[in-house]
């Protein structure tokens, strides 16, 4: 990403700025009123010769005391500015402000100011990137390759704990009038919302194909999760519409697997489950199919 991006994303106030012969005072006034941290300097040709933060400040005050009210800007300001420029990378930019151990540099285009930048800025779109890399763009859950690290986490605390884990697939079959790409996504995004609302605090639920819901249950006998996967499909069942005798605006499949010897891995759970909500399809829809292999487990531990 370059500079130029990250400011289109960002919500960008007016670039406040201060003059060299202005009072330390005043701009100590305009970083507080603003809750900034930094001000560039501008000279008379518009280019930027200094740059005073509140550390200048701060440290005016206590080297100068009484005298500080009488201080200019241009006594105190940094004067070997360190800038960047709007086609520079951010990573670059971000790499010199961690070496150089700034926290504010100016963005300057053709010797005039572009903005102003700090390393908060730079913090705050890593994690908006690294939310993007791990969340599906139309409904706000994860996506797979993020389901799928969370999945293999559960897996193998199954495999070395031995507590049971469930894994949910939920197919959904929208009816003809939701053909357009308007219609089906603001149907997903809504579904997205019903199976969170359902679901506990610890399990995890990930869009997972085009009309397709992963829902990991972390111990979560088969019972628990038959039951949970039961009060998911009345909801999912309730929302769809039906009116006079119309049919519903989707129909739902679910298939439901459990961790067990034969599983080398997370994504093995979720290809069964996978496979259990293509057969509820094919049976008509709106009914659970759930693995039958763990079963035995279940009914041996109750038996002893």
């Amino acid at each position: 990403m370059r500079i130029r991006e990250l400011f289109s994303e960002m919500s960008q106030p007016d670039l406040k700025s201060a003059r060299s012969d202005m009072e330390l005072a005043s701009a100590a006034q305009i970083l507080c009123a603003n809750n900034i941290g930094a001000l560039p300097v501008i000279g008379d040709q518009g280019d930027v010769i200094g740059i005073v933060s509140e550390r200048d400040i701060v440290r005016s005050i206590v080297n100068c005391r009484t005298e500080f009210f009488s201080k200019r800007v241009d006594e105190v300001m940094t004067r070997s500015v360190i800038t960047c420029g709007p086609d520079d990378l951010t990573e670059d930019v971000y790499e010199v402000l961690s070496v150089k151990q700034i926290r504010h540099i100016p963005v300057v285009e053709e010797g005039r100011m572009y903005g102003m930048l700090s390393i908060r800025d730079f913090e705050n779109a890593h994690r908006r990137l690294r939310a993007q890399a791990l969340t599906d763009s139309l409904t706000g859950l994860h996506n797979l390759r993020h389901f799928l690290g969370i999945l293999d986490n559960e897996f193998n605390r199954y495999r070395r704990f031995q507590s049971p884990l469930a894994v949910a697939t939920i197919e959904v079959f929208p009816s003809d009038e939701f053909n357009s790409h308007a219609a089906s996504d603001g149907l997903l995004r809504k579904l997205a919302g019903l199976i969170t609302e359902q679901t506990r605090a610890y399990d995890s639920v990930g869009r997972t194909g085009d009309h397709r819901f992963g829902l990991i249950l972390p111990n979560t006998d088969a019972r628990t999760a038959n039951r949970a996967c039961e009060r998911l499909l009345w909801a999912l069942r309730t929302s769809a519409s039906r009116v006079a005798g119309d049919a519903p605006d989707y129909r739902v499949s679910i298939g439901l697997a459990f961790g067990n010897r034969r599983n080398c891995d997370g994504r093995s759970i979720l290809e069964r489950a996978d496979k259990l909500a293509e057969t509820a399809g094919a049976n008509g829809g709106d009914c659970i199919e759930a693995d039958e292999l763990a079963q035995p487990t279940e009914d041996s531990a109750s038996a002893a």
